[in-house]
């Protein structure tokens, strides 16, 4: 049997996610592996996922989850040379990795070194590779400045780090003083409130958008001659529509990146060099996951619900051992707690 979060209907995480033991699968198909889980990072596109407000919606019973670090305890034909190792991985859904195990193609599995632990591994799929392939998709040279929104955020910290390791000038915005303070101390050379950034901001080369809703259309005027806006999310829900004569007359590129939906199985190749490159960076110092909070899975709804208002500063992981317990780790000291702030 296997611990796992269930849904069977769309609402609001914490009311539709119950914890519910369910049989494993019987036999690993070929070129699959099982995954006892160590560690899953939590994302907003879970909550939209439990929503029903993700473009893929998956059938029910449903389980989020779609980062996990593990060790490989089962195999399918083809795959055998993983039995044993500790591997990250990106599931597929709806057989999401918020469980004590899960089962998954073994193309969309990596090794995971050993001096990246697995509660640090479990930070890196999503967020670093959206940050990743956004700065490629821009272009992003050394001494070019990067505006980066909700950059105290999962992807707002990545993109920050990998920014900075590329040479850029970043700056940034964030919703409350505390978040602002988490954005410098990432290496933005200057973070602002929301309210402010067109008057602060007004010729950057790129911007990457996490957030949707009229920040898209805002941070248009904000570019300079051939400056490019790379839309990551929305989760403040959909922006209006863009007139195409705004990108015109400044020779602007709008480009759309989702990571998860497509780049693990349309450019693989590409992401094992994103990996390779995020594992030296993490021995370097470059890449710092920002783990926040380390909760049990039971209490994974109640953090999706903080995740959802925006109340969560850098990355939640859930813990697990093999046999589904929270491990025992802490809070890391260079992160504040905003559980309390009101919701930017």
């Amino acid at each position: 049997m296997t611990r796992r979060l269930i849904a069977t209907s769309f609402g609001e995480p914490a009311d539709v996610l119950r914890v519910a033991d369910v049989p494993d699968i019987a036999e690993i198909s070929p070129g699959f592996v099982r995954i006892a889980v160590r560690a899953t990072g939590l994302n907003f596109l879970d909550v939209m996922l439990c929503r029903g407000e993700y473009p893929v919606r998956p059938d029910f019973p449903m389980t989020p989850g779609v980062e996990t670090a593990g060790r490989v305890v089962e195999t399918g034909p083809g795959a055998e040379h993983l039995l044993g190792r500790e591997v990250l991985a990106c599931p597929a859904l709806p057989h999401g990795a918020l469980g004590s195990s899960v089962t998954i193609d073994a193309r969309l599995v990596v090794e995971r070194p050993s001096h990246v632990d697995p509660v640090t591994a479990a930070a890196l799929p999503v967020t670093y590779q959206t940050a990743w392939f956004a700065l490629e998709r821009a272009r992003v040279a050394a001494g070019e400045t990067v505006l980066v929104h909700a950059g105290a955020g999962g992807v707002g910290i990545a993109v920050i780090q990998l920014a900075v390791a590329r040479g850029a000038r970043v700056v940034a915005t964030a919703g409350s003083p505390a978040k602002l303070d988490v954005c410098r101390a990432q290496g933005a050379e200057v973070a602002v409130g929301y309210d402010d950034f067109e008057k602060a901001f007004d010729s950057v080369d790129v911007a990457i958008d996490p957030v949707g809703g009229d920040l898209l259309g805002r941070s248009l005027d904000c570019l300079a001659f051939e400056g490019r806006l790379v839309s990551v999310g929305m989760a403040a829900g959909p922006p209006p529509p863009v007139d195409p004569g705004r990108l015109i007359g400044r020779n602007t590129d709008l480009i759309g990146v989702s990571w998860g939906s497509r780049y693990p199985s349309a450019r693989p190749d590409a992401v094992r060099h994103a990996y390779d490159e995020l594992f030296r960076m993490c021995a370097s110092g470059e890449v710092r996951p920002p783990v926040s909070r380390v909760v049990p899975l039971d209490e994974a709804p109640a953090a999706l619900a903080d995740l959802a208002t925006r109340r969560t500063t850098g990355k939640v992981v859930v813990r697990l051992d093999d046999s589904g317990r929270p491990g025992d780790i802490g809070r890391p000291d260079d992160f504040v707690s905003l559980d309390e702030e009101e919701a930017s």
